[in-house]
């Protein structure tokens, strides 16, 4: 046998028609009901006044809110937020602050609240575990334009079809977007042009940071590429983050994934639109943006051009005393003491160093950079006699276990 379920507003209907008969009195109606004697008199209270109406549930939220965000700046944090999908509260509050002249405006939990009952953001799990520091041979910037950011953000098609890599340039103190620009390729005479064009501009920085990844590496020595070569002969030292460790360079990752979110989620027509729309992003990026790492500054507010202005005629490299130039072929390859090296291709018809170390071991250098040390094996069958070890090179030891035994 089913219970008889019995539900709020037929319990009331029932108290009011027994109040009505006159048998009981109210003090024995509430105690059977289970409920208050207050709460009694304003069920007959309401009847009276209402009827069955009286008796339906009424909401308890309060008809006055003091601290109530007003419509007029809920109106404008959706507005904003649509139109930079990306931002979050604190941005949103720095820039109801600083844009639209409130004096007070919501907590950063008021204005998270008002986006998530309009489905514009959700709550994201952080996820589990510590991620590793740089490494501690990174520079840390102390002043503008002392390193550079470089990376190519993963290439996309445009709406005609055609391939677009878009090349960024970040300043690592002020995180200044220094260049945004939408490439037909990865090519090194593409990017120089870029670069050309940049320093003239804003000046030379003390030190570039890249990836392992072309046109800002090769596998040759010392991971140098034909464009980190032009950067050394301008002056400018190379630092390259660890292979597959993208956390080396995490603010300029982060920034890509603002840009790619704001700027290729749909792409835009052809490359030349895609230009202009990266240019008002970069705009946005630099004088509007409100940047957490900054104190909630914009990054115009902290950048300055550099004082270091691009030589348009490349002066030879200058060695210490003791050294002896040496000037590499078309193929880059080196000549010395009768022996030819191959050095590589990126460093072709540059000038090198050569200096014998305590080992009386010829060492190799290109600027500030080791290459490797010069080495004649002359019992060497398998490959030249004259090969560059490079400097950190671990000689292969075989176990005498597996050897093969002498017949």
């Amino acid at each position: 046998m089913a219970w008889n379920e019995v539900t709020p507003m037929e319990q009331k209907h029932r108290f009011i028609s027994l109040a009505g008969t006159g048998r009981f009195t109210l003090t024995e109606l509430c105690a059977d009901f289970r409920v208050s004697r207050k709460t009694g008199y304003k069920w007959l209270r309401r009847y009276q006044q209402e009827g069955v109406r009286g008796l339906q549930c009424r909401s308890r939220r309060p008809r006055h809110c003091p601290h109530h965000t007003a419509e007029e700046i809920e109106r404008l944090i959706l507005q904003e937020r649509r139109r930079h999908q990306t931002w979050g509260p604190k941005k949103l509050q720095e820039l109801l602050h600083c844009q639209h002249r409130i004096k007070h405006p919501p907590a950063r939990s008021t204005i998270a609240g008002v986006l998530r009952r309009h489905g514009l953001s959700q709550r994201r799990r952080r996820s589990p575990g510590l991620y590793p520091a740089p490494p501690a041979k990174l520079t840390k910037p102390t002043h503008p334009n002392h390193v550079w950011t470089v990376d190519f953000k993963g290439w996309f098609l445009t709406q005609d079809g055609v391939r677009c890599d878009v090349l960024t340039v970040c300043d690592r103190y002020s995180h200044y977007l220094i260049g945004c620009h939408a490439r037909p390729n990865q090519q090194f005479m593409s990017t120089l042009r870029v670069f050309k064009n940049l320093m003239r501009h804003h000046g030379k920085p003390r030190i570039i940071r890249v990836d392992n990844g072309t046109p800002f590496a090769s596998m040759g020595l010392g991971r140098l590429s034909k464009l980190s070569v032009w950067w050394i002969e301008q002056g400018i030292a190379v630092e390259f983050t660890r292979p597959g460790k993208p956390q080396d360079n995490s603010s300029h990752e982060r920034m890509h994934r603002d840009l790619k979110a704001e700027c290729t989620q749909p792409s835009s027509a052809n490359r030349r639109a895609q230009q202009r729309r990266l240019q008002r992003w970069q705009q946005l990026y630099n004088h509007v943006r409100p940047h957490e790492a900054l104190q909630m500054l914009k990054p115009a507010q902290v950048y300055r051009r550099s004082s270091r202005r691009l030589g348009e005629n490349d002066k030879p490299l200058q060695y210490p005393a003791g050294y002896q130039i040496r000037l590499l072929s078309a193929t880059g390859h080196l000549w010395h003491d009768g022996h030819n090296y191959h050095v590589g291709e990126a460093l072709a018809g540059c000038r090198v160093g050569l200096v014998v170390n305590a080992s009386d071991v010829t060492e190799l250098h290109f600027a500030n950079v080791h290459l490797g040390n010069l080495l004649y094996d002359p019992a060497e069958q398998l490959r030249p006699k004259a090969f560059i070890v490079p400097p950190n090179h671990k000689p292969l030891v075989i176990p005498p276990s597996i050897t093969k035994p002498k017949v």
